[in-house]
């Protein structure tokens, strides 16, 4: 059943009038220009850690097994419950070259290069002639997403989602030149700067695309190799403890938006810090049951586009979204990544190829996530906080939610060209133990 064409156009043809176009542009200039000013930023999380953790390792210490709280002190920071490094070895690597300079320098020079890497990954995501909107849709979909609250939260927390959400669009547009080996290195970046990126595996799985996955894998050993070279094997090893550390001493924040950090309040809500043995394996059967749930609904809509050449937008945004879903730990600048779903619904809107509930489901994530980002203890207090607020916070895994079912009913919905929906019969025919080698061929041309 064909579902309903999108019914936002009049909103489109509302945003993108010039005075509004102008006033989005006007606020997003201002948004981007403060997160150039963040000075007094320096000294807070998480660039207190990253900092701490080069300057421990400087000085012969594993940073992933070291309370890093006192020398965290000595250089002004207050770490607070992040004792350990969480990153990964490569990560520190590449950080290394910062904790030569000045704390407040480094900072300076560390918002600069992700702020670089933010403008790239919106340019080569959004520009007309790579994502296929038209120039005024590209300013406000680039307008909006500098005032994307994750962004916002990114920058404030100096993290680096920007840098993977470059390398994840420099992926789709490797793939769509047809340069697999290109896109299986980048992703190998991708992957050995932040791990959960692994998840997107799974698209090229499906797809077959094993000359992709045979890259990555190569990249991997060469930046493993290059990694252990450099740090040392021991230091390499004490990532796990770090990753362990950061599974189980930050599960109880709101902002972990991660299924699994979601279903683990749920159930400690639920029954307490000492629940009874059938509760803790109904925690533990729910959880896997739920993953294999979103890993499902991602699988299944890219088997059956799998024979679209190159890149099939929709599914490989859907991988993304479920990357951010699946990883053992996810935080509310991770949804910096849904940026790609977004670009992807927008363009496909324009075509009149984007279903109704995809598109508001869309709109509905990005404005929840802004409002929940905000319901946080240190700004309600602790009393508004026990009192139910920590429910409310909750709308950050809600916004994450919707946008994965947003990008899902795109892939799903049955609004395509007649192009798409002849490659679509074709899988189908390929299917079939009828098919003839001939015939296979001519569907796929």
């Amino acid at each position: 059943m064909r579902a309903r064409a999108i019914s936002g156009q009049r909103l489109a043809d509302i945003v993108t009038r010039p005075a509004i176009l102008v006033t989005l542009c006007v606020l997003a200039i201002f948004r981007a220009v403060g997160f150039l000013t963040l000075w007094g930023r320096a000294y807070h999380n998480d660039f207190d850690v990253f900092y701490s953790a080069a300057i421990a390792y400087r000085h012969g210490l594993n940073p992933y097994t070291v309370d890093l709280t006192a020398i965290g002190q000595r250089l002004g920071f207050h770490l607070g419950p992040l004792r350990h490094s969480t990153d990964t070895p490569f990560a520190l690597l590449l950080f290394l070259p910062f904790s030569f300079a000045a704390v407040p320098s480094a900072h300076t020079i560390w918002i600069a290069v992700n702020f670089a890497a933010f403008a790239a990954a919106l340019f080569l995501l959004l520009a007309p002639r790579f994502s296929g909107l038209d120039l005024r849709m590209a300013l406000v979909i680039a307008a909006f997403a500098v005032l994307y609250a994750p962004v916002t939260e990114d920058f404030l927390f100096s993290q680096r989602q920007t840098v993977i959400l470059l390398a994840l669009v420099l992926v789709m547009r490797a793939l769509q030149r047809r340069r697999e080996a290109a896109a299986g290195l980048l992703l190998s970046l991708a992957v050995a700067y932040r791990a959960f990126p692994i998840l997107m595996a799974g698209y090229f799985v499906i797809r077959r695309q094993w000359r992709v996955l045979i890259y990555m894998g190569c990249g991997l050993a060469l930046i493993g190799a290059v990694t252990v070279a450099m740090l040392g094997l021991p230091v390499c090893i004490g990532y796990v403890s770090g990753m362990r550390f950061a599974a189980t001493a930050f599960w109880q924040d709101p902002a972990n938006v991660s299924l699994h950090g979601f279903l683990d309040r749920f159930f400690f809500y639920a029954g307490g810090p000492a629940p009874g043995a059938p509760l803790r394996m109904l925690h533990f059967v729910s959880i896997v049951s739920a993953e294999i749930v979103i890993l499902a609904l991602t699988v299944w809509p890219t088997y059956r586009r799998r024979l679209r050449p190159d890149l099939d937008r929709p599914t490989y945004a859907l991988w993304v979204a479920a990357s951010i879903i699946l990883s053992p730990l996810s935080w509310i600048h991770y949804l910096v990544l849904l940026l790609i779903p977004f670009a992807e619904i927008a363009a496909s809107g324009q075509r009149h190829e984007c279903s109704s509930r995809a598109a508001w489901a869309a709109l509905a994530s990005y404005l929840i996530v802004s409002l929940s980002r905000l319901l946080r203890k240190p700004v309600v207090g602790a009393v508004l906080w026990n009192q139910g607020i920590k429910f409310l916070a909750e709308g950050s895994i809600l916004a994450l939610m919707l946008g994965f079912f947003a990008v899902l009913w795109l892939a799903t919905d049955a609004i395509g060209s007649a192009a798409s929906d002849r490659l679509e019969r074709a899988s189908l025919a390929a299917d079939s133990p009828g098919l003839s080698a001939s015939q296979g061929l001519a569907a796929r041309s």
